[in-house]
């Protein structure tokens, strides 16, 4: 069984920015909405999961927002028009009957390592769609990270390749170098390059800051001792929480007929022609209605009679 996870506030991110400019009849914004569809839409079509879920991050502060207050705070605010088709693209979601989850005080990350621990342990093929590189340590034999954009699955020999290290200790590497795109600090003086060497010189994170000196030159060494604080929250929080209070099984996650009636109203809205092409035929036809008669009167003002 193949389950994919998706991460939804990465995705509704980059489909905002792959498709500048779109509105409805009514100068409504869709570009974040008809990019996320067709992006469903190619999942389903290419790749044909027997199991589907998208997570989304929570508004609460998380208990990495409380161990760092910056972490994070650099990011841009939210597009406006982004914000507007958050809601929008849900009801795609929704429409589609693929199973959301989010959670107060979790990341989407941690949601969906749950998720691909959970899926894993019964023995289904997972395949998680996000741009962040820190899920790579979520990576092991049945999970593995699928790029969308350029048609890429990453296994762990895709990911030793890119941090020098096995996906588990991922965030030893991302402890020295920081992650820009999250605040993280890491070691300031101290890239990705550098952090690499030094772990697998060392063999662990823990032996280098035992005694940065044996593999480190003296100024970097130097770096590693003055900022040792920073490297340790940096680590915690580079670390993915794969132990979210939910639980869910690729049958739960299993993929489900669209509400195509809901879909086709809301393309229709949306003003997404080519989409409706996708809509059953039967699905454009209009609902009968239906109405109970009970009472002789009634009934003889339905025949055309008089009362």
């Amino acid at each position: 069984m193949n389950v994919y996870l998706i991460d939804g506030n990465s995705y509704f991110y980059r489909a905002f920015h792959a498709i500048k400019t779109l509105t409805n009849a009514q100068g409504f914004p869709t570009n974040a909405i008809y990019g996320f569809t067709t992006m469903i839409l190619k999942i389903l079509k290419e790749k044909k999961p027997d199991a589907i879920a998208i997570a989304f991050d929570s508004k609460e502060p998380t208990d990495r927002h409380r161990m760092f207050a910056q972490y994070k705070a650099h990011r841009p605010e939210t597009p406006g028009d982004l914000i507007l088709q958050i809601p929008r693209i849900k009801e795609v979601i929704a429409a589609f009957r693929i199973p959301t989850f989010e959670m107060p005080g979790h990341e989407a990350d941690d949601i969906i390592a749950t998720l691909a621990r959970q899926c894993e342990a019964l023995k289904a093929n997972v395949f998680i769609l996000t741009a962040d590189k820190d899920m790579m340590q979520a990576v092991t034999d049945r999970v593995k990270i699928y790029d969308a954009m350029k048609d890429v699955v990453i296994d762990a020999a895709g990911v030793v390749e890119r941090f020098g290290v096995e996906p588990s200790r991922v965030p030893e590497v991302m402890a020295l170098m920081g992650d820009t795109s999250d605040n993280i600090p890491g070691v300031k003086g101290i890239g990705e390059k550098i952090a690499k060497d030094l772990i697998q010189k060392a063999g662990s994170l823990e032996a280098l800051l035992e005694n940065p000196e044996q593999y480190a030159t003296p100024r970097i060494a130097a770096l590693i001792r003055e900022q040792i604080d920073a490297v340790h929250m940096s680590r915690t929080l580079a670390t993915i929480n794969a132990n979210v209070p939910l639980n869910a099984t690729p049958k739960e996650l299993a993929v489900r007929e669209p509400d195509w009636r809901a879909l086709l109203e809301l393309f229709t809205e949306f003003g997404f022609r080519t989409l409706l092409k996708i809509i059953p035929a039967e699905s454009h036809k209009p609902r009968a209605t239906y109405t109970a008669i009970t009472e002789p009167d009634e009934l003889n003002r339905f025949l055309g009679g008089t009362a």
